[in-house]
């Protein structure tokens, strides 16, 4: 007589959990966190809505986890891209691939990562200063490549970084807006984006 392995609940558990986080990014990327109800996600995968409570206490839990995985993915792409640069990259070799890392966390890499950009600012205000903790990890790693270039001159001294960062940052997170398949490649739109800071856009 087979018996069931011990882990199977386990593993059951375990892929019920991440097929709500998955229906859960989808929609809340689709409709908002305010325009997204348990009802609704429970309704997407068949289910009722007190099953949802097994897995996760409230509504909140459930986004704050899917804040952070897309942070985590935002952060594990970006320093991907740049980790592969040779040592002696420059600072617009750097920005660049950081920016290619960026977009590619944001439009090919699922629902996750576009609902901690769309809907941080519809969280709850605990629920926010929770995420908080990974927004300011991933901005802290843009910081400080921003004044390393600063100290070695490559960007000039009286450059606000903090301006500047957040209007790269803020750039680079509009394009969720009005991207579309089939046009210009992500790399490509992210050479443009970095070269407007980096270049300007002053004629000759």
């Amino acid at each position: 007589m087979s018996t069931i392995p011990a882990a199977a609940p386990k593993n059951k558990v375990k892929k019920t959990r991440e097929r709500i986080l998955d229906a859960s990014a989808a929609l809340f990327s689709k409709q908002g966190y305010n325009g997204t109800a348990l009802r609704d996600i429970a309704k997407s995968l068949d289910i009722k809505a007190g099953s949802l409570y097994y897995h996760f206490d409230s509504k909140e839990q459930l986004v704050l986890e899917i804040l952070k995985i897309g942070l985590e993915n935002i952060i594990n792409t970006v320093l991907a891209r740049v980790n592969a640069l040779p040592e002696d990259a420059s600072t617009q070799e750097v920005l660049m691939e950081a920016a290619k890392g960026h977009l590619t966390a944001l439009l090919e890499k699922g629902d996750y990562t576009s609902t901690s950009i769309r809907n941080y600012g519809q969280m709850p205000t605990a629920v926010q200063e929770e995420g908080r903790v990974g927004r300011d990890r991933y901005e802290n790693i843009w910081r400080k490549w921003l004044v390393a270039a600063q100290e070695k001159g490559d960007i000039k001294a009286d450059v606000d970084l903090k301006i500047l960062r957040l209007s790269l940052l803020g750039s680079l997170n509009r394009t969720l807006a009005w991207y579309s398949p089939g046009g210009k490649t992500i790399d490509e739109i992210a050479e443009i984006q970095i070269g407007f800071f980096w270049d300007g856009i002053k004629g000759s």
